[in-house]
């Protein structure tokens, strides 16, 4: 059904980008990086994100920051928790057609010891007011940017504590980890090298693959687990056998 044209339709449509999503060439809107590293003291304690307008219209856009946390094996963003460490400037911008803005991205915290911190840095473009006589849909996006902080001299320690056979969205058997990290600063999956073992049961091998840390972002991303946490990881892989048992080995990419 068509609306009256004398009626204002303005329907604002959520467009959210995942963390480490790919920016198809039609969106108007692209924010680099997606994934920052901070330390809490010397010359890494703010990096720059930029923010590009191929629009030919101005765009509006504000910036928030809240703290993730990890929840049963998930991060979990504190939406409704307005962090208090982490600066973003400026916090609103207006961008014209075939532009560019750069926010810094400032780490005002404490120094940490022994742990690692984590905030998503929401860009969301604002709607804008349409005539009254034009009818219109307005497509928002809205970007998150991962910001981790960490301590200069603290390291990671990742281990896979479980693996074992899942299935994906259409049913299909996929591996599902959980990984741990002891270490006192977070550390990446997507760093390592990661084998893959599935055996039937007669204990034969089923499949065998190792995944260089290229690979390992394209199955599951860069995999980051906070100091003195676990996640659980699904692996875009599909297994040939729905009731066989998994191992998965994670070892330094510089190792053979």
């Amino acid at each position: 059904m068509i609306p009256h044209p004398a009626r204002r339709v303005l329907r604002p449509l959520l467009s959210c980008l995942a963390l480490l999503a790919t920016t198809g060439p039609s969106l108007a809107l692209n924010v680099q990086p997606v994934v920052v590293d901070l330390q809490t003291a010397g010359r890494r304690t703010s990096a720059v994100v930029t923010l590009q307008n191929t629009f030919p219209d101005t765009v509006p856009v504000e910036v928030t920051v809240h703290p993730v946390r990890v929840v049963d094996g998930e991060l979990r963003e504190a939406e409704d928790v307005e962090s208090d460490d982490v600066l973003v400037f400026p916090s609103q911008a207006t961008l014209a057609g075939n532009q560019s803005q750069a926010f810094r991205v400032q780490w005002i915290g404490q120094p940490l010891e022994g742990e690692s911190r984590h905030f998503y840095v929401t860009i969301a473009q604002l709607p804008v007011a349409m005539p009254e006589s034009q009818n219109a849909i307005q497509v928002l996006h809205r970007f998150k940017v991962l910001v981790s902080v960490g301590t200069n001299g603290d390291t990671p320690s990742l281990k896979v504590v479980e693996a074992k056979v899942g299935t994906d969205a259409a049913g299909k058997p996929q591996p599902i980890l959980t990984v741990a990290n002891d270490g006192t600063s977070y550390g990446y999956v997507a760093t390592n090298r990661m084998t893959v073992i599935e055996r039937r049961a007669d204990g034969s091998e089923a499949y065998r693959k190792t995944f260089e840390p290229e690979e390992i972002r394209e199955s599951m991303g860069l995999g980051l687990v906070p100091s003195k946490a676990s996640r659980v990881f699904p692996i875009n892989v599909e297994l040939p056998e729905a009731s066989g048992t998994l191992s998965v080995e994670l070892n330094s990419a510089g190792s053979k």
